[in-house]
This record gives structure tokens, C-alpha cells and sequence, in this order.
């Protein structure tokens, strides 16, 4: 068995599995899918409020989660054998939440009874970008704090009790922040409250495929958590998970990333009709390509613009839920790469809704070019036969030629990125516990 990868900086692996890579790196990697799923509500929302204005962002926003978490809260759960519906369940789910990114989101708990708890942040990501972007915008602030906040968490807590409920004991819009952080929650069972429906988009979304999909088996490593059936760890950290089990969680962070997004594209095709959904989706990929590239780049030491750094970036791209999209890759040269997609799931999806639609049922028009041109900006893709290759239902070319002219990024690349997720640390999360102020 070769050693674990402590990067990425060596030869092009064409069978890369996610167990390869050394325990750290993986918690790390699962971390960035994590940042992924905040990289992808910046690609797609922008591009709602530019079309259809701020309250219809809040509308999809609010679908989105409210439509998605319920299923991603459940297969978790499923996956890490968390039982019960009390609060510490509610937390632990808190803890592997894709829409929690940890050190973006610096969450905080305590557990005073299995009816009652509180979590609170020291830092918000989400939340210190709005502020930054809109200048301390009262208004603004209350759109994410409120109208967004207040019906997704309520979602959230539901998914593991339909009796829990979430309430802001503080929260903006601030003159300035409070030095213990912007919020914080109480959560509890409320024996007497009425029953909320579903919001009708999660019927949609509960019947995909991905909704239900199943993992290869695996077999638990020795060291580490094989679950998180026992206590409440309020110092959670990815790295407590054992390796093989931690590599799963990873595969499981890109398929609830996938689900957010079918989610999103299922409000706006419900809303404005499909017509809109591949223009969105193309420009949502340019968008998300140049951050996440320099992401992965940063973590794996992925240097150079080769094919090598290509395949590489696509092997590792946190916007291809393993096992559910089967992808292979290979390297003819320096210059000349392709990948094919394998009979799977996401082939078998009757509706097409996300960005990897456009690869399972508009492959003229993949999207993921635009990671290849994020890493070389003359690399272009086209379709190929797939009867080229055995086992392929559909493929791909992927060739450098440095005499074409370079592929210019997305006009909304930078406001994806921002200064914020350019220089944000995931290398490590080393959990400190607070109190509330």
C-alpha cells in the first residue's frame, strides 16, 4: 500500500481514491466542501437577485435549505448512527451541517437539557460578508439575520424533532457587534405548538435519486470515531471521525452540496420556468470556477497549468458527488486529457437540476470547463464519441493549445470570491470552547 498523500504535488493518479490522502488533508478537503456549498449559494443567488431582485434571493434561499436540509439532516444522521430527537442530536447534526462550514462559521454550543440548549456564533462568514459588502446595512443584515435565518433554522431543528423550534435570543442588524459575536439561539421542544408543513419543494427534491442514494459499503478503520452514537462533543472536529468513515463524510458533504443545489434550481425552474436553468447554470460555474480552483490548488499544492493540474482540479472538484457521478480520468499528455462519466445515478435523474445537469443531460455544454480554464485558461473542451471508450455513456476531450485566445473569467468571479474566501485558513480546526457573554 503506498503512503498516505500528504498533498497532491506528485504525478497524476488516475485512480485517486478519497482514502488516499492523509487523515489531516481529508478533514481538511472535507472542510473546503464544506466553504463549497457557501461558493455555490454565492454562484447561483447572485445571479437571482440580479435577475429578479432581493426578495426573490430571500424566496430561493429559503427553498433551498428549507427543501434540502431536511433530507441531507437525515442521511447524516443514517450515516454517523445518530439517534434520538433531542437537542445534543440537534447539535451533533449542527456539527456535520454542509451549511456550517467550520472556521467560516464559528459555532458554539450548550446543552441544558434534552428539551433546551443554545449555540452561538463568534463568527459568522456569511454574515460578516453581507455586513462588509453593504457597509453595515441595517436592512441587509435583517434579510440573512430574519427572513432567511428564521425559516431555515426552524427547518433545521424540525428535521430531527417537527416539536423543536429555534429562537434568536440576540442577533443583528448591530451598530457594531457585539464582542461575543453576532447571535445566539435557544433551542428547545415546544409540547404545545402546532405542526408546520413542508415547504412543497422537498416533495420535488425527496424524489431524486440523490436523495435516497446508498454509498459502497466500507469497512471501519480502527482509529477514530466509527460513528457519533455516544455523547455530545462539543469540540467536534472532522478529524475525529476514523479514515475511512471520515472519507465518506466527505463524499456525503458534495452530495448534500449537490442537493442544495437541486433544490435552488427546482425553486427557480417552479418560479421562472426551466428556460432559465442553463443559462444560470453555465454562468454559475464561470462564477465558482476561479475561487474554488485557487482553493484546491491552496490545499493540495497543485501547481502549474498542465494537463497533470487539470485532471487533478477536476478529480478532487467538491461539485462532483462521488460514487453518485462515477467520473474517470485519464492523461494522453501535457496537453491532452479526457474523462468520461460512467453508467450512475445522476445519468438516471428524470429532472435535470443543478450545475452537474448540464454534464448528465446537456453534455454539449458541461459547465466544468470552466474549471479547466480556471487552471489554464487555454484548455477547451469538447464531446466525444463515447464508444471510444469502454464503459463510457458520455466523454470528453480536454486539450491545451496556447496559440488559442485565453478564456476570460466570469464578470461576477470576484464578487464570488471575495477578499474573504481568497485568504480564509481551513487548514486546521482546533475547537476552542466558549461561553456566552
Amino acid at each position: 500500500m503506498l503512503d498516505p498523500m500528504l498533498d497532491y504535488s506528485d504525478s497524476f493518479r488516475p485512480d485517486l481514491e478519497l482514502e488516499d490522502f492523509e487523515h489531516s488533508l481529508l478533514a481538511w478537503y472535507g472542510r473546503e466542501i464544506m466553504l463549497a456549498n457557501h461558493i455555490h449559494d454565492r454562484g447561483a443567488l447572485l445571479q437571482v437577485t440580479l435577475q429578479y431582485g432581493m426578495e426573490a434571493q430571500t424566496a430561493v434561499a429559503c427553498d433551498e435549505w428549507m427543501s434540502s436540509s431536511p433530507i441531507y439532516n437525515a442521511r447524516n444522521r443514517a450515516l454517523l448512527n445518530i439517534q434520538t430527537d433531542d437537542v445534543a442530536t440537534v447539535f451533533k447534526c449542527l456539527q456535520v451541517d454542509i451549511g456550517a462550514p467550520h472556521n467560516f462559521l464559528e459555532f458554539h454550543y450548550e446543552v441544558v437539557s434534552p428539551d433546551e440548549g443554545f449555540f452561538w456564533t463568534t463568527s459568522c462568514g456569511p454574515y460578516n460578508h453581507v455586513r462588509r459588502m453593504t457597509n453595515a446595512d441595517p436592512a441587509m443584515e435583517t434579510q440573512i439575520c430574519h427572513h432567511m435565518e428564521d425559516p431555515t433554522f426552524d427547518a433545521t431543528v424540525m428535521a430531527v424533532n417537527p416539536r423543536m423550534r429555534c429562537r434568536p435570543e440576540y442577533r443583528p442588524p448591530y451598530g457594531d457587534v457585539p464582542k461575543g459575536g453576532p447571535c445566539r439561539w435557544r433551542v428547545a421542544v415546544e409540547y404545545d405548538i402546532g405542526m408546520v408543513e413542508d415547504n412543497p419543494i422537498l416533495r420535488i427534491v425527496r424524489e431524486s435519486l440523490a436523495a435516497d442514494f446508498e454509498f459502497s459499503p466500507i469497512t471501519v478503520d480502527g482509529g477514530g470515531m466509527a460513528d457519533y452514537s455516544g455523547e455530545f462533543k462539543r469540540d467536534f472536529v472532522l478529524n475525529d471521525l476514523s479514515h475511512t468513515v471520515l472519507a465518506r463524510q466527505c463524499k456525503e458533504f458534495a452530495l448534500d452540496v449537490h442537493l442544495l443545489n437541486r433544490a435552488c434550481y427546482t425553486s427557480i425552474a417552479e418560479r421562472w420556468g426551466e428556460d432559465v436553468l442553463v443559462p444560470i447554470a453555465v454562468e454559475q460555474w464561470r462564477a465558482m470556477a476561479p475561487i474554488t480552483v485557487h482553493r484546491l490548488r491552496e490545499a493540495f499544492k497543485i501547481n502549474g497549468d498542465s494537463m497533470s493540474s487539470v485532471l487533478k482540479v477536476l478529480q478532487i472538484n467538491p461539485f462532483f458527488p462521488r460514487e453518485y457521478l462515477k467520473l474517470s480520468f485519464e492523461l494522453i499528455d501535457e496537453n491532452r486529457g479526457r474523462l468520461w462519466l460512467q453508467d450512475c445515478a445522476a445519468l438516471h435523474e428524470t429532472q435535470a437540476r443543478g450545475i452537474i445537469s448540464l454534464m448528465t443531460h446537456h453534455p454539449e455544454t458541461p459547465g466544468f470547463d470552466a474549471i479547466a480554464t480556471a487552471v489554464n485558461p487555454f484548455a477547451r473542451v469538447v464531446m466525444l464519441d463515447p464508444q471510444q471508450i469502454p464503459g463510457a455513456e458520455l466523454a470528453w476531450e480536454i486539450s491545451i493549445d496556447r496559440t488559442r485566445e485565453a478564456v476570460a473569467p466570469s464578470e461576477y468571479a470576484e464578487l464570488v470570491a471575495g477578499a474573504d474566501l481568497m485568504s480564509l485558513d481551513l487548514s486546521d480546526h482546533q475547537y476552542h470552547y466558549l461561553t456566552a457573554n
